[in-house]
């Protein structure tokens, strides 16, 4: 079994600059698991799926047939998630709405992952934010601003393998 996602990755520009803030967690708050990964928003949380049968996963990412057509995401300050034991710091997207939409439809489309909603963010510290360095870095950053945006054109099937994450096949909107 190997582990799989689908995401809409950000343009290079803006995948530059969330990473500064990713590279701020690694230096400053000891979290260095979003500076080593790459900037984008889970649409289809990672699932397993048998190695064996990627070709069927492929194929079925490849036909799904998306009546969502291009749509830009406005992002705008940062959020988080103030689990416990992982907590997380992330940009906020404004208009979560679409990236609903987009999910709601490729989701039966693909039928190995289920869950009814997702919340759209875009990570910039994760898993190895230790809860003490979060409450430090929290009260920096949910004051802290950011604004951009980005066209949502297409969607992207990544597998885990050697470490980190590799594009297995875009799939384009409209």
């Amino acid at each position: 079994m190997s582990l799989y996602f689908i995401a809409v990755v950000p343009h290079k520009g803006l995948r530059q600059k969330a990473r500064v803030f990713s590279k701020d967690f690694a230096e400053r708050f000891n979290s260095v698991k979003s500076f080593e990964n790459f900037p984008h928003i889970t649409i289809i949380k990672p699932f397993h799926f048998d190695e064996n049968q990627e070709k069927i996963l492929v194929e079925s990412f490849s036909l799904m047939n998306l009546k969502c057509t291009p749509f830009e995401v406005f992002l705008k300050n940062f959020g988080c998630f103030p689990n416990k034991e992982k907590p997380v710091i992330f940009i906020k997207p404004v208009n979560s709405t679409e990236l609903q939409h987009l999910y709601d439809e490729v989701q039966p489309l693909m039928k190995f992952h289920s869950y009814a909603k997702i919340h759209p963010h875009l990570t910039v510290a994760y898993k190895d934010l230790s809860p003490e360095n979060f409450q430090k870095a929290w009260q920096e950053y949910q004051t802290k601003t950011f604004e951009d945006s980005f066209m949502v054109d297409k969607i992207c099937l990544f597998k885990h393998e050697n470490k980190k994450w590799n594009l297995l096949k875009i799939k384009y909107l409209g």
